[in-house]
């Protein structure tokens, strides 16, 4: 009998303990984008702008002389690193990751990861992956030009492909903090809408318009990190919880990064649908998302409605942004 009621008090209890355990790492996971507001906000007072992310064609392209964003030497920091910095977490680099080419060789790198600095504000407590690419810089060869330097004295190399992975649970809008890179063909990245005739029109981003068409010209190109360009920034998202919620491909948490570059429309909902499974819909109940919006507010955004097919979410609620131009 005593037997009996323990297993139903057990069977009562364990479902809330679980959802309270889980809405606590919720809670805490949205500390975090306050300790990146701050750490941002530092940022920005001592550098006029935003980091950069972007490949080396893309840091030419913003800041040939490299003395615009934060650097060790000639190697421009990875985001997380060039934060850290602003409370002395970190100083280079390795000291927060490894260089690898894939997911997978910096996942065989975890014994020299534990050893690197804690940046606690950078992993969320649910996420099951955790070691991502800072998406610093595209590193697709040819004329992006890998990385400059070598890297960790302990760990040296400079191989085509290289980026940098450590401990990141979030992703930043590339369309913010980007700079136009080859890829982009000299058309502009970023999803806008501009004026054709007496009404407007919605521009997707890179290479699905012809350069005659009213989507041409320089309105829609990536911010390089200029903060008070953004149209209406509370409601435009800078950080985001990214990444996948299972390691489930060779390339996992790989391009923490969201972009409206081949986005058929301004919000996250459109990201989704374009660049499907970059967001975790299972790090927390009911598939919420916490953001830090663009004026440095964060919160929380759940999933409200979802394509019959692939299932991923077509509205948040709230609705959040990712193009820094008019919706």
């Amino acid at each position: 009998m005593v037997i009996s009621i323990i297993s139903l008090l057990l069977a009562i209890l364990l479902p809330a303990l679980s959802s309270a355990r889980e809405k606590g790492k919720m809670v805490k996971c949205l500390g975090n984008m306050r300790s990146i507001a701050q750490s941002s906000t530092n940022f920005l007072a001592a550098n006029g702008r935003f980091q950069l992310v972007s490949d080396e064609v893309g840091v030419n392209a913003a800041d040939p002389d490299r003395t615009t964003y934060g650097y060790l030497g000639e190697e421009l920091l990875a985001w997380p690193v060039a934060l850290g910095r602003m409370d002395g977490s970190v100083n280079a680099n390795w000291d927060w990751g490894v260089r690898a080419s894939t997911y997978g060789e910096a996942k065989g790198k975890q014994g020299r990861l534990a050893l690197k600095s804690a940046l606690e504000w950078a992993v969320c407590p649910s996420d099951q992956i955790r070691i991502a690419s800072a998406y610093y810089p595209r590193n697709k060869g040819g004329d992006n030009n890998g990385l400059k330097g070598e890297g960790d004295p302990a760990d040296p190399r400079n191989s085509p492909g290289d980026s940098y992975w450590g401990l990141l649970s979030y992703g930043l809008n590339e369309d913010i903090v980007g700079a136009e890179v080859s890829e982009s063909r000299n058309s502009p990245a970023c999803w806008r809408r501009v004026n054709s005739g007496s009404s407007t029109i919605g521009c997707r981003g890179e290479f699905v318009y012809p350069p005659a068409s009213p989507c041409g010209g320089d309105e829609g190109r990536r911010l390089r990190g200029i903060m008070e360009r953004i149209f209406q920034p509370s409601n435009v998202g800078l950080v985001f919880e990214a990444g996948r919620d299972f390691e489930d491909s060779s390339d996992a948490g790989f391009a923490n990064l969201v972009t409206t570059a081949l986005a058929n429309g301004p919000y996250l909902s459109d990201f989704q649908q374009f660049h499907q499974a970059r967001m975790p819909s299972a790090r927390h109940p009911r598939g919420a998302l916490n953001v830090l919006y663009a004026d440095f507010h964060g919160g929380t955004t759940y999933p409200a409605k979802f394509h019959p097919t692939n299932r991923l979410p077509t509205q948040y609620a709230p609705q959040v942004r990712v193009s820094p131009y008019r919706p």
